[in-house]
């Protein structure tokens, strides 16, 4: 990678994607490229738990883009690899689709609590100083099996997430339900971090691909060790049905470090 190009060429995709319509973009770099970065949080990622594990696959860039049209999405894909093949190589890309309020691939609704603008503001953007509206995102994808949770009755299917497959909180649900698992670090309710989830299907794989913002990186710590059982904590059930199989944690700059990106400028 030629790094004294690489802020010129994401503030470049930055720039094209952002102007063009149809698409939202979210660009986030390994912390240790950016020289305003506020100091690293220890390694979060990789993790371990008494049954499951967090890898760690990180790259230099993260580029998520959404688009309501597959045509769109897909032409969005080729510029970001035209524009930046001289300084990076693609390592991971995964297709997905939309959850918005609708079923996640094991037939419970999601995206039930839409964050509001205040509550991104409060929690997923820094506050102050050379980084101010700057975010850290954490990147985790999953592969789901499918096949082992169906074989639970839907009662048992319930208990392990905590909610009705209609979204209703389970009637005293168990110390390992999901959802009591999210919330035991206190990043339930867009509370610590904002996140999304998207389905993606690839060549018979299934799984979701989790993206979370936070304006203080130590609520991954937190979130994380909730979910796999951490320090005598209660490992999450739904890591029995769903596997880690990649990760990171990135740092998204705020606007104004794309926009005073000079011609032939190098890493800030």
């Amino acid at each position: 990678m030629a790094l004294p190009h690489l802020r010129e060429v994401v503030s470049s995709i930055h720039a094209e994607l952002s102007a063009a319509s149809g698409l939202h973009v979210v660009l986030g770099l390994e912390s240790s490229l950016l020289r305003e970065a506020p100091p690293a949080p220890p390694a979060l990622l990789p993790r371990q738990g008494p049954t499951a594990r967090f890898p760690s696959t990180q790259a230099h860039v993260l580029v998520q883009v959404s688009a309501e049209e597959r045509e769109r999405l897909l032409w969005s894909l080729r510029r970001v690899l035209a524009l930046s093949q001289a300084v990076l190589s693609l390592e991971e890309e995964v297709l997905g689709g939309r959850i918005g309020e609708g079923r996640d691939a094991f037939g419970f609704r999601d995206g039930l609590l839409r964050p509001t603008p205040e509550q991104v503001r409060a929690t997923a953007l820094i506050p102050s100083g050379a980084m101010a509206g700057a975010s850290w995102l954490l990147y985790l994808r999953f592969q789901q099996d499918l096949d082992l949770f169906s074989h639970l009755k839907p009662q048992a299917q319930e208990r392990v997430v905590g909610r009705t497959h209609d979204g209703e909180l389970v009637v005293d649900p168990p110390a390992e339900a999901h959802i009591l698992r999210a919330r035991a670090a206190g990043a339930g309710e867009n509370q610590l971090l904002i996140r999304r989830g998207f389905p993606f299907r690839h060549a018979g794989e299934e799984g979701l691909v989790f993206m979370a913002a936070a304006a203080d990186p130590d609520a991954y710590r937190r979130s994380l060790d909730a979910l796999l059982g951490a320090g005598g904590q209660t490992p999450d059930a739904m890591l029995r049905y769903a596997t880690a199989v990649s990760g990171g944690v990135y740092l998204a700059p705020p606007l104004n470090w794309f926009h005073s990106a000079a011609p032939g400028g190098g890493v800030p």
